[in-house]
């Protein structure tokens, strides 16, 4: 059988495994996952290192998504322009994934935002439409129900516990976001496993305040860990982005339960007409088909009213990637980049 030079070399079982293990848990020390993986923890660092080097796989950081705030806007450009308009968005820090698709709408874009009043700003002040862009639209959301973290699914259940690590309850006392906060975030953003030293020596505090204030963080459910990978080498080979109807008394039933999908990277009620947002990962056209009949069937009244696969992704969730989705360049998604407008 002849090889087809278009389409990239999977990633071997290991690497799936070591990338789905730091999806359970992505500060593990490579002792502890060693132990699961049945691999050296020397082993297990030199893959990883290997898997960053070359853009396949990444953690970051991102807030939960109870504290995710934003909006999903498309764009329509005038012909031969999309991935000049997608790449221009990509640069701002307050866009956070970017990606070019097929329709009437040839660009969207997810904004990440504090506040509402903060991504009005962003959809009023801060985007580059001219001079290609021709019309907009904009859907906002106050929260998701899920996608922020996805995992692979290779850990059986039993690999699954022993890995998963246990977050301990809300603090009493709950401190808001400040300036240390932000550079915390935007320091993990580029690195979500970066020692507690490091970390330290970069912000100019101890470790000690770093270790204490990220597990505050954790535990009040502000931030998140994600793992992502450059998901043609992981096997999926297309996305979709579908915008369903959803009678009101089910919408919270309905995006919750889309919420745990393995193929669900964004599920989030939106404010427009059709009211549930939703990007999947695909393995093929008949699992887009597959996808569709499952929606339908969640409740009588749903209904997928609009339906684009996203024909190259542009940037991830703070990552520019290549056609294969390996990560090129760091701009990492801060949301309180959007407030910054009104300074």
């Amino acid at each position: 059988m002849l090889r087809n030079d278009s389409e990239p070399d999977l990633l071997d079982e290991t690497d799936l495994a070591l990338v789905d293990a730091l999806q359970i848990s992505p500060r593990a020390s490579w002792t502890k996952l060693a132990q699961v993986l049945g691999l050296a923890p020397i082993t297990l660092a030199r893959r990883w290192q290997r898997l960053q080097e070359t853009g396949a796989a990444w953690v970051s950081v991102a807030h939960s998504n109870a504290r995710a705030h934003g909006a999903i806007i498309e764009l329509t450009c005038e012909p031969g322009t999309e991935m000049e308009v997608a790449t221009r968005l990509a640069r701002l820090p307050y866009v956070s994934t970017v990606g070019v698709t097929s329709g009437e709408y040839h660009v969207f874009a997810n904004i990440v935002a504090p506040t509402l009043s903060a991504t009005t700003d962003v959809l009023l002040n801060g985007l580059p439409l001219r001079p290609h862009v021709t019309r907009m639209r904009s859907h906002v959301f106050g929260g998701l129900f899920g996608g922020m973290v996805w995992r692979l699914g290779v850990m059986n259940p039993a690999q699954t516990e022993r890995i998963r690590e246990t977050v301990g309850p809300p603090p009493q006392e709950v401190r808001p976001f400040g300036p240390l906060d932000r550079a915390l975030f935007l320091a993990l953003s580029h690195d979500g496993r970066r020692p507690h030293t490091e970390l330290a020596e970069e912000l100019g505090t101890t470790p000690h305040a770093i270790r204490r204030r990220l597990d505050r963080l954790l535990r009040n459910d502000d931030i998140v860990f994600r793992v992502d990978v450059a998901r043609r080498l992981a096997g999926w080979h297309l996305l979709a982005l579908l915008w369903l109807t959803v009678p009101d008394t089910d919408l919270r039933a309905v995006g919750n339960r889309l919420a745990t999908w393995p193929e669900t990277r964004m599920c989030a009620a939106v404010t427009t007409s059709t009211n549930l947002a939703l990007i999947v990962n695909l393995r093929s056209f008949e699992h887009l088909e597959e996808l569709l009949i499952r929606a339908a069937r969640l409740s009588p009244g749903v209904a997928v009213a609009e339906r684009r696969l996203i024909l190259r992704q542009v940037k991830i969730y703070g990552r520019v990637v290549d056609e294969d989705g390996r990560c090129l360049q760091v701009i990492p998604a801060d949301p309180w980049a959007a407030a910054d407008l009104r300074t």
